[in-house]
């Protein structure tokens, strides 16, 4: 009878393991030949995982991880310093990342995606109204000042990441004319679009955003807003008006200079007159 229960004991705890197993969160990694899909045990198993700290601007304080380089979390994948790193949210929210950033080994900017652990989860986002975390899975960056990545480049609540081609092969119609000289703030302007901007926001159709309005489209942004409005909004969106639902955060100086958020307006504006 004892070595019934306690065979009775083990089928359970293989039942159970094998269960958490089957519900645990997974993340699909697919590179320009294959996809593989990693459970979280996998991920925290991971031979390149380590415990980093880092200044999170999504949490507002140091946090610390146990986290994967990106680099190596990458390797196999095929990924080149000019495709991109598309990371998808649960929820279909999306990011594209420059591979070469990615895939960067400087002592400056470093990248992880760091793994919740069950036993430890993560705290709740701030400000967010259903207290969800940054898990299971989130990209992570450690960054020596004055080193800076794009605030839309912390993207958290992951399901995917996969290798494509930049915005701009696969959308040529966000791109400028051959006679805008290079350092143009247009040229500027569209490069801080795609990396602040088009994770939610469309342009005439171009990118995967569904969090935003497109701004092309019917009309150009800049054609029903005056200018300093459109600026203020950007960088402040609740002084300028308020709707049910709203999701977009605003920029600090920190996040957008000024002088980008010119350029990202004076890019809009182009693109306008080349509509027109």
């Amino acid at each position: 009878m004892a070595a019934a229960r306690l065979l009775a004991a083990a089928l359970s705890a293989i039942i159970t393991a094998t269960s958490a197993i089957a519900q645990s969160p997974t993340l699909t990694i697919t590179g320009t030949t294959s996809s593989r899909t990693f459970t979280q045990q996998d991920l925290l198993a991971h031979p390149a995982i380590r415990s980093i700290t880092v200044t999170d601007p999504v949490y507002r304080r140091p946090m610390t991880y146990r986290a994967i380089p990106l680099p190596e979390l990458l390797k196999g994948t095929g990924i080149g310093a000019d495709d991109y790193l598309q990371a998808r949210a649960i929820d279909n929210f999306s990011v594209s990342i420059p591979g070469s950033l990615a895939t960067a080994t400087s002592t400056q900017i470093e990248g992880f995606l760091a793994v919740e652990t069950p036993a430890a989860p993560w705290p709740s986002i701030p400000g967010k109204p259903d207290r969800v975390s940054a898990g299971p899975f989130y990209i992570v960056w450690r960054l020596v000042p004055p080193a800076r990545v794009s605030s839309e480049y912390w993207a958290y609540r992951l399901a995917a990441l996969a290798v494509t081609d930049s915005p701009l092969k696969r959308w040529p119609g966000l791109a400028v004319g051959a006679d805008v000289p290079a350092g143009d703030p247009i040229r500027i302007g569209l490069d801080r679009f795609v990396a602040l901007c088009m994770a939610c926001h469309r342009f005439n159709g171009a990118g995967e955003g569904e969090q935003g309005p497109d701004l092309g489209r019917p009309m150009n942004v800049t054609q029903y807003f005056q200018i300093p409005a459109l600026k203020k909004l950007i960088r402040d969106p609740a002084s300028v008006r308020r709707w049910p639902e709203q999701k977009m955060p605003g920029f600090d100086r920190a996040a957008l200079s000024d002088s980008d958020l010119d350029a990202i307006v004076d890019w809009l504006a182009y693109k306008a007159k080349q509509k027109r």
